[in-house]
């Protein structure tokens, strides 16, 4: 039965707002740290097996990792890693045609609303492990973990006490020479933007672009070349939710050049339409069109920016656009210790909507082999289609990867 417009007008408002509230209890899961550009790193696809960064570190990845992330308490001789980077600390180690990765994540999270009580609890975001097959220029890869709550859109079984889930299984051929081409198929991480652990922040939540839990099955095309870097992603939908009418379809892409080796630009595109919107529970086509920017000025400073224009076009529903903003400053004063500031806008341009604000600091310290800890300090003022809300949140989270 089709809902009357008031109705569809209150939830155009209220969905956005839930979907806020809620992402604001849910810390990152995954790790992408596109400040890497502070070290002449513009190419993702060196360090990760995904071409466009995030998740599974190659053998590469894993030896700078020891170099250039963690704080170093001895002056290093070398730049040698030793058996510390690799799989498990050195206790295991895979033949050479495997490579395994696994990542836990527990967080500390304290919410303050302005109408409402405050909370604490303790929350275990993630327990993945993680694994790459190599035959030639086949690759097979998929991560499997557990999931209490939460990450709903990546479970592969359905129970209301906690879930197994695979964020991302797909089968990849590599092209030409170098291997600067790789085309795969399966779940993958949407290619757009700033691929960023903040999976909470505007620009990733008003895009459905984050790589907590919003991959997507399809077909994917990935460049890595010197100075230009890109990919393209056919949509063919999120097929571990149901039922079809849910699923969107469409494409994401984006393409990156590098001005230098630590400046770089880029441009993102998606457009998606499902039968049913599973927030607004009516037909929609959603587009996101924006630009991004690393740029590092001096070594121990990195600035990042996005600005996302937003369309949609639910049916039964005026024609909404707005935009989502980010810009964040990430500073390294010490090796392994970062202090990050945060900004962000984001309005969705529904009836009654207003911008909504956020601003974020935090401090990370990559303190020992494989080890992080963070902490976000998080204010944001709401729209509600009649008003601001307002939310405070302090979030500790403890990482380990294998």
């Amino acid at each position: 039965m089709r809902m009357s417009r008031d109705r569809c007008k209150m939830i155009a408002w209220l969905a956005p707002l839930t979907v806020l509230l809620a992402l604001l209890l849910t810390p990152s899961t995954a790790q992408a740290y596109p400040w890497m550009i502070r070290h002449g790193y513009t190419d993702c696809a060196l360090c990760h097996v995904d071409p466009s960064g995030a998740g599974l570190l190659s053998q590469y990845g894993r030896a700078q990792s020891e170099i250039l992330l963690r704080t170093r308490y001895k002056a290093a001789t070398d730049e040698e890693p030793g058996s510390v980077s690799q799989f498990a600390w050195g206790a295991v180690t895979p033949p050479d045609w495997l490579n395994l990765g696994g990542s836990y994540r527990g967080a500390m999270i304290y919410t303050n609303p302005q109408s409402g009580s405050a909370s604490a609890r303790w929350v275990n975001m993630q327990a993945d492990i993680k694994a790459q097959a190599t035959a030639g220029r086949l690759r097979v890869n998929g991560s499997l973990g557990v999931e209490p709550s939460g990450a709903s859109a990546a479970a592969v079984t359905k129970s209301t006490e906690g879930n197994l889930v695979s964020r991302e299984h797909w089968i990849g051929f590599d092209l030409g020479e170098d291997r600067e081409m790789l085309v795969r198929a399966g779940r993958i991480n949407i290619p757009f933007g700033l691929r960023i652990i903040e999976h909470t922040a505007f620009v990733r939540m008003a895009t459905r672009t984050d790589i907590n839990a919003a991959q997507q099955h399809g077909v994917a095309f990935a460049y890595n070349g010197p100075s230009i870097r890109g990919e393209i992603m056919g949509i063919a939908g999120n097929y571990q939710i149901s039922p079809d009418r849910f699923r969107e379809r469409g494409y994401s892409a984006y393409l990156e050049y590098a001005l230098s080796t630590t400046a770089a630009v880029g441009v993102s595109s998606l457009v998606t339409h499902a039968k049913e919107d599973y927030l607004l529970l009516t037909s929609n086509t959603r587009q996101a069109h924006g630009l991004f920017l690393r740029y590092s000025p001096i070594e121990p400073i990195v600035v990042m920016a996005e600005g996302d224009y937003l369309v949609q076009a639910p049916s039964g529903i005026p024609k909404a656009t707005g935009h989502a903003t980010l810009l964040q400053l990430d500073t390294e004063p010490v090796q392994g210790v970062h202090l990050i500031a945060t900004g962000e806008t984001y309005d969705g341009g529904m009836p009654g909507e207003q911008t909504s604000y956020a601003g974020w600091l935090s401090a990370a310290w990559f303190f020992l082999p494989h080890a992080d800890v963070r902490v976000d300090g998080i204010r944001e003022e709401l729209s509600t289609g009649g008003g601001k809300l307002g939310m405070t949140a302090v979030l500790g989270q403890l990482h380990f990867f294998l």
